[in-house]
């Protein structure tokens, strides 16, 4: 089943990517932020009921799904799963203005013709072990 159809059968809100929020079937009442609803990198329909712990199985039912439903067709098991993003365009950008400035600091005391001193040069190689990172998981 779709997370649309899952999603429409929960009568679920958006919250972000991939995520949502309704009152959980089971326990929640009015409440409409019991029951937190995401998609898991594998595909799958993660449930978690905030007031009491409610279990998916019971959610499902409850909703009038199967336990089935919240899980990926059997043929796209082996799959290589989606990635996700571990760090959003606004946290890379302030990564790379911190360590750009220690950059620009050793930088600037070598134009002076300073000594760098061993915790300096440590740090340098950290802000560009850092930005590399950065980029591998940009392009990942």
């Amino acid at each position: 089943m779709s997370i649309d159809a899952i999603v429409n059968a929960l009568d679920a809100r958006p919250t972000g990517r991939d995520r949502w929020r309704a009152a959980c079937p089971v326990c929640g009442g009015a409440n409409r932020s019991t029951l937190s609803i995401g998609l898991g990198d594998s595909g799958a329909v993660l449930l978690r009921c905030w007031k009491s712990e409610c279990d998916a199985e019971q959610i499902a039912q409850a909703a009038g799904l199967q336990i089935g439903d919240l899980f990926p067709p059997r043929e796209s098991f082996g799959k290589p799963a989606r990635r996700r993003r571990l760090v959003s365009a606004t946290q890379a950008l302030d990564l790379l203005q911190r360590e750009a400035l220690v950059v620009f600091a050793v930088a600037c005391d070598m134009q002076q013709r300073r000594a760098i001193s061993s915790a300096d040069f440590d740090r340098l190689a950290s802000a560009a072990s850092r930005i590399q990172a950065l980029g591998a998981e940009v392009y990942a």
